[in-house]
């Protein structure tokens, strides 16, 4: 519902400049509407709840500045409807990160890592048994350069290994480059990932045994019992303020 009225406070460039809609639809025929629109889907979902933060990718970034701005856009003409999201600065200062971690796949590091993987073999997912999960990294792809350095543009997967380590040890990325630049085997750094990895896996698959199903369920009611109000709240007031509701 909240969708189809930020449509009515969205133009048309706006949503054609989006880079994903670029890359998926734009020069294709029958592109879908649903495609072009997705960004208001978004920043509806965004602005129904009031959210400052939104831990998103950094291909997702666009979609988050385009909430900003109808949330801005709208304030300004009825009063303060929403809580605009914070600018893309601050929203990379909340991640305490100069550039958001976006772990790339194991085994194509030029795109991200995607549950949604046909093969599966570049994707470390939760449920995988951590010898299995610490053989795909293992079989990472590298480059042929043989000497380690933090490079996304040359050295993707060495820079996506590093990475990985430095989030899941808590290490500043810093501090894990000045370890391995300038080793000239790969071998020690994917065997400390890989390492670091299952003991993740395990640590992560034995909490996850331990909690029950059942306070799962009754906080999943009770969190979805608190946002439905505040939803429709915001919906009520929305509605209110275009003309909708009385």
């Amino acid at each position: 519902e909240l969708t189809v009225i930020l449509n009515c406070f969205t133009y048309m460039g706006e949503l054609g400049r989006m880079t994903q809609y670029k890359e998926k639809g734009e020069g294709k025929q029958n592109v879908s509407a649903g495609l072009f629109d997705y960004p208001v889907l978004m920043a509806a979902d965004i602005l129904l709840y009031g959210a400052k933060y939104v831990p998103v990718g950094a291909d997702q970034t666009q979609h988050v500045e385009l909430a900003r701005d109808i949330a801005i856009r709208m304030n300004n003409k009825f009063g303060e409807l929403f809580t605009p999201p914070e600018a893309e600065k601050a929203q990379i200062e909340f991640a305490t990160r100069d550039e958001r971690l976006r772990v790339r796949d194991l085994a194509d590091p030029s795109k991200k890592m995607s549950k949604s993987d046909d093969s599966g073999k570049g994707v470390i997912f939760l449920g995988d048994e951590p010898e299995v999960a610490a053989k795909k990294i293992m079989s990472a792809t590298t480059d042929s350069i043989g000497k380690i350095a933090y490079d996304f543009d040359k050295q993707p997967g060495v820079s996506n290994l590093l990475d990985i380590l430095a989030a899941l040890t808590q290490t500043p990325i810093t501090d894990v480059i000045a370890k391995y630049e300038g080793q000239q085997q790969y071998g020690a750094l994917k065997q400390d990932v890989a390492n670091t990895v299952k003991k993740f896996l395990v640590d992560f698959q034995t909490k996850l045994g331990d909690v029950q199903q059942s306070a799962i369920e009754t906080k999943l009611q009770s969190s979805e019992t608190t946002m439905n109000e505040v939803a429709n709240q915001t919906l009520a007031k929305v509605q209110k303020a275009v003309g909708l509701r009385r």
